[in-house]
């Protein structure tokens, strides 16, 4: 990445291409720097930091975000973006259901240091619903619904199951490689309790899909979310 802070370039089309080249990798720089430095030191971290991981000046940093909430809101919706990726290709893979949520969970572990958001610790956006969280849910519950209609996915989960199960995965308990070992494990244990059977038991109380979104705005109030519990019909 370029620190821009005092850089002048070749004048013409060609340095104006490069000086754009140059502002985006800057803007990358800083959202993958920001998710690094938020998720080890905290939401509280002094942006000079960031702007340092990132290697460029605190004036470039500037110049791309205005404040510390415009870059802590960039980096959450960069996230939702990743996930939902993550989320489409599921839906759009010709795999078995449960492989295709298989590899949903393998990608939210392998995304995991740029991942900000409130289901895995980070901030929650008072009063507004990221359109990419019904993204997410409206594709993951296509690949669960494709599971229940060939009977090999139980009929009693929704989207809401396998968004929380994807955050648990995202936030390691061990060291790097040993959580690689491990979210592998955990995922094939969580895959396989997704997995219609005859015996099964009933799951407990879930929420809908449009509260669970809503329920992601605003801080935890269990109160709320108590009054508001009900059965989960397939996730809706």
């Amino acid at each position: 990445m370029t620190d821009s802070t005092n850089v002048t370039g070749p004048a013409g089309p060609a340095g104006n291409r490069r000086r754009r080249a140059d502002a985006r990798a800057n803007h990358t720089a800083l959202l993958d720097a920001a998710a690094r430095v938020l998720l080890r030191d905290g939401y509280a971290v002094p942006l000079d930091r960031i702007a340092h991981e990132a290697g460029v000046g605190v004036g470039t940093l500037y110049r791309n975000f205005s404040d510390r909430d415009e870059l802590i809101t960039a980096v959450v919706d960069r996230s939702y973006k990743l996930v939902a990726e993550l989320a489409r290709a599921a839906a759009e893979s010709p795999a078995e259901p449960l492989d295709a949520l298989a590899g949903f969970f393998a990608g939210v572990v392998d995304q995991r240091d740029r991942l900000v958001l409130p289901m895995m610790g980070g901030p929650a956006v008072t009063g507004r619903i990221n359109p990419h969280s019904f993204e997410i849910s409206t594709a993951l519950q296509s690949v669960i619904q494709r599971g229940i209609s060939a009977g090999t996915i139980r009929a009693d989960v929704g989207a809401p199951d396998v968004m929380v199960a994807g955050a648990m995965l995202g936030q390691p308990q061990l060291p790097p490689e040993a959580w690689r070992v491990a979210s592998r494990r955990i995922a094939a244990v969580l895959l396989d309790g997704l997995r219609a059977r005859p015996d099964q038991r009933e799951l407990p109380l879930s929420f809908t899909r449009e509260e669970f979104s809503a329920a992601l705005t605003a801080p935890e109030d269990r109160s709320a979310r108590s009054r508001t519990a009900r059965r989960s019909v397939s996730g809706r």
